[in-house]
């Protein structure tokens, strides 16, 4: 009895450190994946900013185009702006809106430049890690271009999404390079935009940016940082191939938006370039853009690099409308058609996303409309989307504002012609032919507004309250005061009659 008893604890015994043994052993396995899963977490952290050469492989057909490019002889000169009927409506469009909207739009940081070590305008510095990561969160909703709507309704006639900044983060799936393609299962947000425009009212604009710093070998490590940035590295011996590989990348990438989506009405670019390489192929390019969309409107930031610290660029301008107003009021007219763009928030994230949704007062924003207007652009006023693809509420009431203020007085502005003469007045003027000039009192503007007219008006009126305006005429000078209940101190349109 007792050696069964024996026998039997043996036997459970046994049976208990077999159990113990497997447990163990699962426990082993269970510690070995958790070691194995911990080591790729690095390496998934890392896996977007680190670049993957296989997604920028192209075809020997893509490759080819670009190569046909570079040897190429435009041929006749291309007249600019784009002579096209259908461009025409360009230089009366007068309002745009401009959207950075992207990977950064989830932190609310300064679309691309955030990447950049000590860079004053970054917004606040991220390592490349953390900006890239940035695409995992990056989920729009169903439905993100509702404000489209309401900024056609409020006198918008044309928009400009980021269909791709600096970053390269595509907004279509992309055949080549990064975007929705690795990381929303393939969504069109350029399709749905596009659409929206269009279901809107608005005629269409893409913002793309020829430069990609996420492209293998476009952007040293040195160049993340200023306190090295733009420092001089050795070139590989095969880099004009590398070029035409890029190029051939770049021009892939515009194939598809010029092709896919039907008929684009502005093409916004902003700077190609490729260390080692001073002819940038322009008017090929430009002549190729326009056998793809023959009404298309482009600017003139393929061979001008433009950055931050040189609004102005450092290449020569060649394209339909030129943009050397960017963040400054303009203060001539340098081409027949420009545009003037500029930040409409000022709470933080620069051109992208202010998660702060504070912008910038209507006064601020007529005198920079104004000012377009007057030299004869259209005025490009940028409002980042948030990460869902929408915009906070003071977008809306600055709308209503906007609304409310063309309502008497849009006629000023909205399609009206350049000022007869800066020199013939003391505040700014537009015009429309030769019988109807507008003078402007801005928010600043205190006393009696003077204009050189030269004639004697038949009727001057306040736009915004319908009344006659006393006035004096001596010597060709018009010369005129309203009143402070007369005073809305936005802009305070006086229109001249002749």
């Amino acid at each position: 009895m007792s050696y069964h008893c024996f026998h039997n604890n043996n036997e459970r015994n046994h049976g208990l450190l077999q159990n113990i043994l497997f447990i163990f052993a699962d426990m082993k396995r269970i510690i070995a994946t958790f070691a194995a899963l911990a080591a790729l977490i690095p390496a998934f952290s890392q896996e977007v900013w680190e670049i993957s050469p296989k997604d920028y492989e192209i075809s020997n057909s893509d490759l080819r185009k670009a190569k046909e490019i570079i040897k190429s002889n435009p041929g006749k000169t291309l007249v600019f702006p784009n002579p096209s009927e259908g461009a025409q409506w360009f230089p009366e469009a007068s309002l745009g809106l401009f959207m950075h909207w992207g990977i950064h739009s989830v932190a609310g940081a300064q679309p691309s430049w955030a990447m950049i070590k000590g860079y004053r305008w970054n917004g606040g510095y991220r390592t490349r890690k953390e900006y890239y990561d940035w695409a995992k969160e990056f989920r729009p909703g169903e439905h993100p271009f509702e404000y489209l709507k309401a900024a056609s309704e409020a006198g918008f006639k044309y928009a400009v999404l980021t269909s791709r900044h600096h970053d390269g983060y595509a907004l279509w799936p992309s055949k080549y390079g990064i975007g929705t393609k690795q990381y929303l299962g393939g969504r069109d947000l350029v399709k749905e935009y596009v659409e929206a425009c269009r279901e809107a009212g608005l005629r269409v604009g893409l913002y793309y940016s020829p430069r990609d710093w996420h492209y293998p070998g476009a952007m040293p490590d040195e160049e993340f940082d200023v306190a090295t940035r733009g420092q001089k590295r050795v070139l590989p011996k095969d880099n004009d191939e590398q070029y035409a590989r890029f190029l051939g990348y770049v021009m892939a990438q515009i194939e598809a938006l010029l092709t896919n989506y039907g008929k684009i009405d502005v093409l916004w670019l902003d700077g190609m370039g490729w260390d080692g390489i001073e002819d940038q192929h322009t008017e090929a390019i430009y002549s190729w853009i326009r056998s793809l969309q023959p009404d298309i409107v482009v600017n003139d930031r393929w061979s001008n690099v433009t950055n931050p610290d040189d609004p102005n660029g450092n290449g020569y301008r060649v394209g339909d409308f030129t943009t050397p107003f960017e963040g400054l009021k303009p203060t001539y007219s340098p081409s027949k058609w420009f545009d003037h763009c500029h930040i409409w928030t000022h709470g933080g994230g620069g051109w992208g996303f202010d998660k702060t949704g504070s912008f910038r007062p209507m006064s601020w924003f007529m005198e920079e409309f104004v000012a377009s207007r007057s030299f004869g652009g259209n005025f490009l006023i940028n409002a980042g989307p948030d990460k869902d693809g929408r915009m906070m509420p003071g977008f809306y009431s600055k709308l209503d504002s906007l609304k409310t203020w063309l309502a008497h007085s849009g006629e000023s502005l909205m399609g009206a012609e350049v000022t007869p003469g800066v020199r013939f007045s003391n505040v700014p003027l537009t015009s429309r032919g030769k019988d109807i000039w507008y003078a402007h009192l801005e928010r600043g503007f205190k006393g009696q507004a003077s204009v050189l007219t030269g004639r004697q008006p038949k009727s001057v009126k306040c736009l915004r309250t319908g009344k006659d305006i006393m006035y004096a005429y001596r010597s060709g000078v018009l010369t005129f005061t309203l009143s402070d209940k007369d005073r809305s101190f936005t802009d305070d349109v006086v229109k001249i009659e002749f």
